[in-house]
């Protein structure tokens, strides 16, 4: 018999006090900041810390091994929760009775929730789960807008009445190279507090930027439209391997203009194509070096339409760190 709950009903705070309802009833096993699980019900971990008094950050790792509803009731606290997910399946997002896929392969995988407004989360058994929430105070996203731009762009954000979700759409490029590599950490490293707070500062930098150039008009355009980006989008995705096919090609596909399709490409994805574009398939190229499967750069090179070595191991490290040599060297090493 499953002694866990079809459905777990809880509340999130920008403190560590909201960890003690999942220890009690639960079962969480709690050493420092990090979370370990009982195993019946997942296998991995979770980290929590806070950031500064308005700012917390939580990160889940783990193989669900049993399907539990986790459900976020509101709390007495005024803040956002932004959603970054890159799970390796779909996970749900339940808000309204309505359901979001939501994860790495999904069309989905960034979201901004207020706390008032409750919601479900639904991770995929046997498929690992990797989140990233950042719990951030309003009054301190208020001291990033000047005079009263917070009040006057995000006044319709969300509507208590209707309890509407105000947001999802694609992680931004720059994001998603921090979160993957923050998914090759391991939690139990010495040194993990500190990449995650590092990560955390570089997202909230991110979203900031995100805010003031291009989220406070996501709303006010229709669904259809969204859908026909959602569309150029999958096919940006699909084929990685060729050179960018340019604005006007897209924008053909979404069946719009190339000014309307590029604006509204940047409130989605936070970013323009082309850059979107460029670190996706940066992303595929270190997943490519880390397979195993090829003896030289160039090889890789080439299978992603870049011509000219040098200049891919040059953007290569300018996204990374490090040279794809090195990336290649340790991949055999392992083998």
């Amino acid at each position: 018999m499953n002694k866990f709950p079809d459905e777990f009903r809880h509340i999130y705070t920008l403190s560590p006090e909201w960890l003690q309802k999942f220890v009690d009833e639960i079962g969480f096993r709690l050493v420092g900041e990090k979370i370990y699980f009982p195993d019946e019900l997942a296998s991995g971990t979770g980290y929590f810390t806070e950031i500064s008094s308005d700012v917390s950050v939580l990160v889940i790792d783990s193989v669900v091994n049993t399907s539990v509803r986790f459900t976020r009731l509101p709390s007495d606290e005024d803040f956002w929760i932004i959603y970054y997910d890159l799970s390796d399946s779909f996970s749900k997002h339940i808000i309204n009775n309505v359901n979001h896929k939501i994860g790495y392969k999904s069309k989905l995988n960034f979201a901004i929730v207020d706390d008032n407004i409750s919601s479900t989360y639904v991770s995929t058994v046997g498929e690992r789960a990797f989140t990233i929430r950042l719990f951030i105070r309003k009054s301190y996203l208020k001291t990033f807008f000047n005079n009263n731009e917070f009040e006057t762009d995000f006044k319709d954000v969300f509507d208590d009445k209707k309890k509407k979700m105000f947001f999802y759409g694609r992680i931004d490029s720059r994001s998603k190279i921090i979160l993957h590599n923050l998914k090759q950490e391991h939690i139990d490293s010495a040194n993990y507090g500190l990449l995650l707070k590092a990560a955390a500062y570089n997202l909230l930098g991110y979203l900031i930027e995100r805010l003031n150039t291009s989220m406070p008009t996501s709303s006010n355009h229709l669904e259809k439209d969204i859908e026909a980006v959602l569309l150029s989008q999958e096919h940006l995705l699909s084929n990685l391997l060729i050179p960018f096919p340019g604005i006007e090609f897209l924008a053909n596909i979404a069946n719009m203009s190339a000014t309307k399709y590029r604006n509204l490409y940047n409130v989605i994805f936070g970013t323009s194509p082309s850059l979107f574009f460029k670190n996706e398939k940066l992303l595929l190229a270190k997943e490519l070096l880390e397979s195993g499967d090829f003896k030289l750069i160039s090889d890789v090179a080439f299978e992603l339409g870049y011509h000219k070595t040098a200049y891919f191991s040059t953007i290569y490290k300018e996204c990374f760190g490090v040279l794809p040599h090195t990336v290649l060297k340790s991949s055999h090493q392992e083998i």
